[in-house]
């Protein structure tokens, strides 16, 4: 039986497109430039003489045929990795050195660890929480997890999830209120946010039908662990992540103050060097990450 099937690199750069709705994003992924990733998709196109994509001004949007063959070319390739990655046994044993910021690392990363290690015994990831910015070309790490909107030049990022952000504080700063308040209440109380992403609170509230009063006034911090200090010391509302705030929220340290999120530009990424040949522990480590922030 000979199979009819287009060739390996373009349904994976189409696959890596689909799932990020980006070409941009799908070629940081695959550590290959966005024309790259064009030309792939183009070819592909051309071999099923259908469009997968309308082009827009500054996206692009799957048509319906793109949907239907994105899904069922996910689980596929699913199942080819994990299917490679049980018989290449002798690459997924040893050591990965991964660099992470402390707030990320305890608040995130740590608790799920022992998760890791039990669907991957062979494979020890060494973490090391630090706030420097690691070179990676020249410190020993593998890789690290990083925070941001996955600008970093030269480098290998794949995207592990974007923020999904809701307003929360501290239960002493709203005292007795019904919850959830409404976004004019929320605006009203006093606000913080990191220094990078001062636009998340304009966002949301535009999200909400609002406005805010008096944006000069909104507190800005250097970091998100010092912003999430502020809120929960009780000093003022953030706009959080919801996967970071989930464990705050259910022991009752945090409290969500309205249903309504907004999903934005920055988030979790692993950066690598960019290099000709994957390391497939790397790989098996940025899945598995994948499929935490997926909940």
């Amino acid at each position: 039986m000979v199979r009819r099937l287009p060739s390996l690199n373009q349904l994976r750069a189409f696959e890596a497109a689909a799932r990020h709705e980006s070409i941009k994003l799908g070629a940081e992924e695959l550590c290959v430039t966005p024309a790259a990733v064009g030309h792939q998709i183009k070819g592909l196109e051309l071999e099923l003489n259908t469009a997968l994509f309308r082009r827009k001004t500054r996206k692009i949007e799957l048509t319906q045929e793109g949907r239907a063959l994105a899904e069922r070319l996910k689980s596929a390739l699913d199942t080819i990795e994990n299917a490679v990655a049980q018989t290449r046994k002798s690459d997924l044993t040893g050591r990965l050195k991964i660099t992470i910021a402390p707030f990320l690392g305890n608040r995130w990363l740590l608790p799920r660890l022992p998760d890791f290690h039990k669907r991957h015994p062979g494979i020890e990831i060494i973490p090391s929480l630090s706030f420097d910015y690691v070179d990676l070309g020249n410190s020993g790490f593998d890789a690290a997890v990083r925070y941001g909107a996955g600008d970093w030049d030269g480098m290998c990022s794949v995207l592990i999830c974007n923020d999904v952000v809701s307003p929360v504080c501290a239960p002493q700063l709203i005292g007795g209120r019904r919850l959830p308040l409404s976004a004019q209440e929320i605006l009203d109380l006093p606000l913080a946010c990191g220094r990078r992403w001062r636009e998340d609170w304009p966002a949301w509230a535009t999200a909400s039908g609002s406005r805010i009063a008096n944006p000069e006034n909104i507190i800005e911090y250097e970091s998100r662990a010092f912003m999430f200090d502020a809120a929960l010391s009780g000093q003022a509302v953030i706009l959080a992540d919801m996967r970071m705030t989930a464990a705050d929220v259910a022991a009752g340290s945090l409290v969500r103050l309205s249903k309504i999120t907004v999903d934005r530009p920055q988030g979790l990424h692993v950066v690598s060097e960019a290099t000709p040949n994957a390391n497939p522990r790397l790989q098996v480590f940025t899945s598995w990450l994948e499929q935490q922030a997926r909940g």
